[in-house]
This record gives structure tokens, C-alpha cells and sequence, in this order.
């Protein structure tokens, strides 16, 4: 191998596995550097999620090697929960993958778009995140303890997924000042952020193309109304009886019918999900009288079309 030019030796690396690229790495700067910049420099190594089937023969140290020897040149990065993966034995239970804050001291400074689910994501790991990836374009994480502090110092942030957060109206407040959001997805935030949303200066809301959050009045209505470059709003509901279902579409078909405002063609739909859909669609078409179920269905889909007058 030694003796071979730099594109032999990669045309046979290319046909080797993770686990044996990793070891010639291991075993030669040269070979490290040829992976680096050629092999490892196609598009399937830029777009990584740490679910993939290529990485489950990897040791935890040659797991963490190869992100050490990547994370600047990824940009599109998916981080499940972590402590999925383990083995426990009498000594305890041990991670077969290293922890979340190890992801996040790598160098990323390429990342455009960064996924994390992972219940122990807190804000100083999103402080950690504007130093790490002063790039990135989109954000996505899950987790009870992020407040939304510290997230306006990602600049170029276009879209923000933070799905049973707790972002808090203060620091919701500073996003829409400081960001030029796209895409902005709260559902299921533990706090109330509608009346943050319509408070807000229109100059943080005017490029707002997707929303979605929770609990919002009247099926999103008013939201709908403010936000001029709206194409999908998603409004989720939890533990909605049937009858207050029927009551907030009926006034919410009664605002879109006496509104003066011309909706955009591009607000196609909002969706709902309610608590036994089924019932409230028939109590409001008067096609059925019967109470909802004793077991409901939850989380199906209500659309309600919003055309142009």
C-alpha cells in the first residue's frame, strides 16, 4: 500500500468498511489525511446521524475518532437520545456511545443544520452550540430544560423546531427581535406563547412562512392574521372535549366569514389535533347527536381550509 499513488490507495479504501478505514487512519497520518479530504469528503459523510447502521460496528473509541476527525467538514448533523444506548453489568450501566456534551466541544464550525432529542439538552448546551456552530441555519431540540435562553446568539438561525420546550415569553420575545425566523415550530411548549407571537414588532415576523404551537384561540386565527408571509400554521390541542371543539370551529368559521383580511394562497391549511375528531365533526354537520367515546382517540388530524375571498 505504501508503494501505491494517493488515488490508488483511495480507490481501495473506498471499497473497505468503517471499522477497517478507521484502523488504517489509526495506523498512518497519510492514510488519515486521504480519508479525511477524499473518502470521507463525499455527501453520505456530510449528512450524519448517529443512528446509522454504519457506525453500530464501531467501538466507542473509534466511534468518537471519527467524529473528532469529521465534525468540521459535516454539515447536517441528527443526535438521538444517547443513554438508549447502553449495556449495564455488575460494575453498573455503561454507555456504548459517549455523551451529548461531547458532540457539542467538536469543532462544527460547517454545521448547517443540527437535530438533538435528547432529555438531558439543557441551555448551556445551546450556549455551548453558538460557539461550536456559528453557522448554523436550523435548529432542532426537545427537552424540558431549554428556556429558549441564550438561542439568539445563533445569528443565522432561519429555522427553530423546539417541540415540549419551555421556552419562555421573554426569551421568545428576543428571537422574533433579533432573528429573521422562517420556520418556527413551539407545539407543545410549556408555556403560552400565542399572545407573545401577536405582541411582537412586524418586522420579526414579517419572513414567519411556517409556525406551529399549541392551544392557540380559535383555531390560530389571529395569528393567521399577523403574519403576512404565513404559508402553514400548526395548532395542536390536548384533552379537548368534543363540544368545546365544536364551539371554537363554529367561531372560528364566524371571524374568517366577517374578516376584511384577504388570506395569502399560500396559507393552505391548519391543522389541528384534537381529541376524538370524529364526534365534533358530527356535531357541528348535526349528522349525530351521540356523546364522544369513553376511550377517544387522540392526536387525530382536523384540516380546516382558509381560502382567498
Amino acid at each position: 500500500m505504501d508503494n501505491l499513488n494517493d488515488d490508488c490507495v483511495c480507490i481501495i479504501m473506498e471499497y473497505l468498511s468503517l471499522v477497517d478505514q478507521i484502523a488504517m487512519a489509526r495506523c498512518s497520518l497519510r492514510y488519515e489525511e486521504l480519508l479525511c479530504q477524499i473518502v470521507w469528503r463525499k455527501p453520505r459523510f456530510r449528512e450524519i446521524s448517529v443512528s446509522y447502521t454504519m457506525f453500530s460496528p464501531l467501538s466507542k473509541a473509534d466511534y468518537m475518532y471519527f467524529f473528532e476527525l469529521m465534525s468540521s467538514q459535516m454539515e447536517k448533523l441528527y443526535i438521538w437520545n444517547v443513554h438508549e444506548k447502553a449495556f449495564d453489568s455488575y460494575l453498573g450501566r455503561h454507555l456504548m456511545r459517549p455523551e451529548l456534551t461531547f458532540y457539542l466541544r467538536l469543532d462544527m464550525s460547517n454545521l448547517l443544520e443540527l437535530c438533538i432529542t435528547d432529555d438531558n439538552m439543557n441551555n448551556s448546551m445551546v450556549q455551548t452550540i453558538t460557539k461550536s456552530c456559528p453557522n448554523l441555519r436550523s435548529l432542532s431540540v426537545s427537552s424540558a430544560y431549554i428556556t429558549g435562553k441564550f438561542m439568539v446568539g445563533l445569528h443565522k438561525l432561519k429555522t427553530l423546531v423546539a417541540r415540549e420546550c419551555s421556552i419562555e415569553a421573554t426569551h421568545l420575545e428576543e428571537l422574533l427581535a433579533q432573528l429573521q425566523l422562517t420556520t418556527l415550530d413551539l407545539t407543545s411548549n410549556k408555556n403560552q406563547v400565542e399572545e407573545t407571537i401577536l405582541q411582537a414588532p412586524a418586522s420579526g415576523l414579517a419572513r414567519l412562512q411556517r409556525l406551529g404551537i399549541s392551544d392557540a384561540q380559535n383555531c390560530g386565527f389571529s395569528v393567521a392574521e399577523v403574519l403576512p408571509e404565513l404559508r402553514e400554521l400548526v395548532v395542536s390541542y390536548h384533552d379537548m372535549e368534543a363540544q368545546v371543539l365544536s364551539d371554537m370551529l363554529e367561531k372560528t368559521r364566524q371571524l374568517a366569514a366577517l374578516s376584511e383580511t384577504t388570506f395569502p394562497k399560500r396559507l393552505q391549511l391548519i391543522m389541528c389535533n384534537v381529541v376524538d375528531v370524529e364526534v365534533a365533526l358530527e356535531q357541528i354537520t348535526g349528522l349525530e347527536t351521540r356523546n364522544p367515546r369513553e376511550a377517544p382517540k387522540f392526536c387525530e388530524v382536523l384540516k380546516i381550509i382558509y381560502k382567498c375571498k
